[in-house]
């Protein structure tokens, strides 16, 4: 209820911002609507993780309740479903008929210059903290950052990553499904067109991937590997007509829930295959366009969505800057109090990142779109004789 409250409150602050949504003709099913209560999933998942340190033992742990626990990693799990469902086109369209260019260059538009804006606010406040200030070897430690490599510490301040709720992690594993899994997935159709239906190579490297994951074979890929399959074959699912029909009608929605918090529910994580088969089925319906009675439908929740990796990246800042800095405000409540507070951090959280998508985000989404488009260019005026002989 809290989430929805969050989306209405959103949604009429982009109308008076007139915050610009993606046409529907680009959408895919519900998935824009869904996004945004993912990043406050985890933002909750975050909450719940300071109140233990402030209030419990100190310490940055996983909270025992599965729910609690899987707000994070369930909800991560989704959006790395969501990569997928949204990049499976290249797969189909196969290796020599996608622009790699354009596909590299539009990602790091996206998602490294807020990446870089949340590191100058965490280097900030180290330096507010401690009086410490950048140096020669700052410098190694920032790329590391915004490659996703690695967490090391800035300015020497001691477990840096606690700023920002370690959140990067997941970067690192979106790097490697488009450097690697998204390429050799599209080679891969290349090579089997027309041997089979197009589902037939998610469906077998899904198989192949849980079969050898024990092994790991790919390091911490081989957990998350799954979960981008998945998102594939939503992807399939809602490019077929009989499934989709059947997996969008409204009744639909109340098995596909259960289904959901099932997964959340019956395990730690949801890296497990009964997880991972009852949560991709809850994604199927929504990328089949389940709105679930319109809560992935408001103009809030799209909104939510277009702005979730500001959520993503940024709440963990806020939290932290709530716990340290105003401790003094947060001890006055008892633990069960303190928990009123989260719904006007999360509402605080989003309103913020709808302008940091105005004023940072769409402008070098755009700015990386042009540029991606001139280097295609300059790509085919090498490559074409064609081109070359024009007078």
């Amino acid at each position: 209820m809290g989430a929805l409250l969050c989306a209405t409150m959103i949604g009429s602050l982009a109308t008076a911002l007139g915050f610009p949504l993606p046409p529907n003709d680009r959408r895919i099913g519900c998935i824009d609507g869904l996004r945004g209560y993912l990043a406050l999933f985890v933002l909750v998942h975050h909450f719940v993780i300071w109140i233990q340190i402030v209030r419990l033992h100190g310490k940055w742990a996983a909270p025992t309740v599965n729910l609690l626990n899987n707000f994070g990693a369930g909800g991560v799990a989704l959006f790395f479903m969501t990569s997928a469902l949204v990049f499976y086109p290249r797969v189909l369209a196969g290796f020599r008929a996608t622009s790699w260019v354009t596909t590299y260059i539009t990602r790091v538009f996206r998602i490294i210059p807020l990446l870089a804006i949340s590191l100058l606010l965490m280097s900030l406040i180290i330096a507010l903290r401690t009086g410490n200030r950048p140096n020669l070897h700052t410098i190694k430690d920032v790329l590391e950052w915004i490659t996703s490599w690695a967490q090391p510490s800035i300015m020497g301040y001691a477990d840096t990553g606690r700023l920002d709720a370690y959140v990067p992690w997941s970067l690192w594993y979106e790097w490697m499904f488009y450097l690697f899994v998204l390429p050799a997935c599209a080679f891969a159709m290349d090579a089997t067109r027309g041997r089979g239906p197009t589902w037939t190579l998610p469906v077998t490297v899904l198989l192949i991937s849980l079969c050898v994951r024990p092994l790991h074979p790919l390091g911490g890929l081989s957990r998350y590997l799954p979960l981008f399959i998945v998102g594939m074959l939503a992807y399939e699912a809602q490019r077929t007509e009989t499934i989709r029909r059947i997996l969008s009608a409204k009744w639909m929605a109340v098995p596909a829930a259960i289904s959901l918090v099932a997964g959340l529910i019956s395990a730690p994580t949801p890296y497990g295959a009964p997880q991972l088969a009852l949560i991709g089925f809850f994604f199927a319906t929504v990328a089949c366009g389940n709105d679930f009675g319109g809560a992935f439908q408001t103009k809030g929740a799209r909104a939510l969505g277009e702005c979730s990796y500001g959520i993503y990246l940024l709440h963990g800042i806020a939290l932290n800057l709530l716990f340290v800095e105003g401790a003094s405000f947060t001890e006055r409540f008892s633990t069960a109090q303190v928990f009123a507070l989260l719904p006007v951090v999360a509402a605080a959280v989003a309103g913020v990142t709808l302008l940091t998508y105005l004023l940072i985000e769409r402008p070098l989404i755009r700015a990386g779109s042009r540029l991606a488009r001139f280097a295609t260019k300059q790509n085919l005026r090498i490559d074409s004789p064609q081109v070359e002989a024009a007078p």
